[in-house]
């Protein structure tokens, strides 16, 4: 078997040194070897008590064919490294899930700064995917900066003003989220409501549902042009055509962006779940996103923004314009047209920055409110109710789109949700952290600002 590999980089993170060796012919299996960089890493054990980390995965394409394929990472007893056959540098730890779509790596220890793992090896199970001995394939390794986000109680909505925000039944307040069973619509005590009943019709929120609760990962940051166009470059050409902007240079399979790092925009709900499909992730849920923010078991504020505060200043003063260095001077949300374009991602944030000044969540997530409209699983209607959770697969449908059971359906954008506003966004709407204005919103447009990120349920 021989690879060719390829260098991978998309907004801070980045995989190198791409091998295939110790391959097993009896046992169908070779190892790809890479190194892993990215800046701003931590893992703490007060307070928060997280960590961030890497979602990797690997497309394969056999030797003389245009087609891209998602490999198999090998899963054995509890996920760990040993027992999977991986290895991993030295201060990690790799984690395979059960379905082997790719590994999480992260810091075994606590720790901040930059992390520089190398000669680490994944078991690629070659023969499950149909590859045969002597074919000779080319792989990619990517990389999506994520943080966990740990299992426990959180309270949802703020007791504020925001719109459609959601509230404890008949009271004005907050509802404590305290494990993962359904949830009554209505007006009882411990029942969820929206105010006014706004984009919250009767029934139930299932057992299924994702509520927050049980631990998970979302990415860091928004999607990424360049992790986008990673995405187009390994589909075929009609799919890369259909799930194009318009905002990329080059032609395919060799498309670029002028900008890489700053978030990518107007996608529509289509082009979202087919790469959260493509990169065995999945939609967070408007439970999942207000958890993330406000973290567990912390009282809410009233109106406040994903930082934690009512404090929000337009971002202004750019420095290092367009590069992968870029960050602003003052501010710290990019909304009401101050900047009036998509920024990079984490412009706000390093090591010295605090989480107002950063824009961060109570867990470190960056940019959940500004910068570019999200998409999450919406809780109010019967299309959103039905997510379950399931993870995308690696590989789109005939049409170029998601074929993820319970996900909203193609084309229509239904069961689908904005939350956290975007860089056309006035201050006091949309961007409140229980913010719901757009609760009922099911369009499949790439509208200007419209972006989004992905989470994985933790194992």
């Amino acid at each position: 078997m021989l690879c060719f590999a390829s260098f991978i980089k998309a907004n801070n993170i980045s995989t190198s040194n791409i091998s295939l060796t110790g391959q097993n012919t009896a046992s169908n299996f070779t190892l790809i070897g890479f190194d892993i960089n990215w800046e701003n890493s931590w893992r703490t054990s007060t307070n928060e008590s997280n960590y961030d980390g890497a979602w990797i995965f690997v497309k394969f394409r056999k030797n003389n064919t245009s087609l891209w394929q998602h490999a198999t990472i090998n899963y054995a007893s509890t996920g760990t490294a040993a027992a999977c056959g991986h290895t991993q540098a030295g201060g990690s730890t790799i984690q395979t899930p059960t379905d082997g779509k790719g590994v999480w790596m992260y810091r075994n220890a606590d720790g901040f700064g930059t992390v520089n793992w190398t000669d680490n090896k994944l078991r690629w199970n070659y023969g499950v995917d149909g590859v045969l001995d002597n074919d000779s394939v080319e792989v990619r390794v990517f990389a999506v900066e994520m943080v966990y986000i740990p299992q426990g109680a959180f309270y949802l909505g703020s007791g504020g003003s925001e719109t459609n925000r959601f509230r404890n039944g008949a009271t004005d307040t907050y509802l404590n989220i305290t494990s993962e069973a359904a949830i009554t619509v209505g007006l009882a005590a411990n029942n969820i409501f929206g105010y006014g009943n706004n984009n919250m019709s009767s029934g139930s929120i299932p057992a299924a549902y994702p509520k927050g609760y049980n631990a998970f990962w979302i990415m860091k940051h928004e999607i990424s042009q360049q992790g986008y166009v990673d995405f187009l470059n390994t589909l075929d050409f009609s799919a890369s055509s259909a799930r194009n902007t318009g905002a990329f240079g080059g032609s395919h399979p060799n498309l670029t962006s002028s900008f890489p790092e700053r978030a990518a925009e107007s996608l529509s709900s289509d082009d979202i779940l087919s790469w959260l499909d493509w990169s065995a992730l999945r939609p967070f849920t408007e439970f999942e996103y207000e958890k993330a923010c406000r973290g567990a078991n912390i009282t809410p504020l009233p109106n406040e923004y994903a930082w934690g505060n009512t404090t929000i200043v337009g971002t202004t003063g750019v420095q290092n314009d367009g590069t992968a260095s870029e960050f602003f001077t003052n501010g710290n949300c990019n909304h009401a047209y101050v900047v009036n374009r998509a920024m990079r991602c984490g412009a706000q944030a390093n090591l010295t920055s605090n989480r107002t000044q950063a824009g961060g969540s109570y867990y470190g997530v960056l940019e959940m409110s500004g910068n570019v409209y999200e998409r999450a699983i919406a809780a109010g209607y019967a299309d959103g109710r039905a997510f379950t959770g399931l993870h995308g697969d690696g590989n789109l449908n005939t049409t170029y789109t998601h074929n993820v059971t319970n996900w909203p359906a193609p084309t229509t954008g239904s069961g689908l949700t904005f939350r956290g506003g975007g860089y056309i966004t006035p201050a006091g709407t949309d961007l409140g952290l229980s913010e719901r204005s757009a609760a009922s919103n099911t369009n499949n447009t790439r509208g200007v600002a419209y972006g989004g990120r992905g989470a994985r349920t933790a194992q």
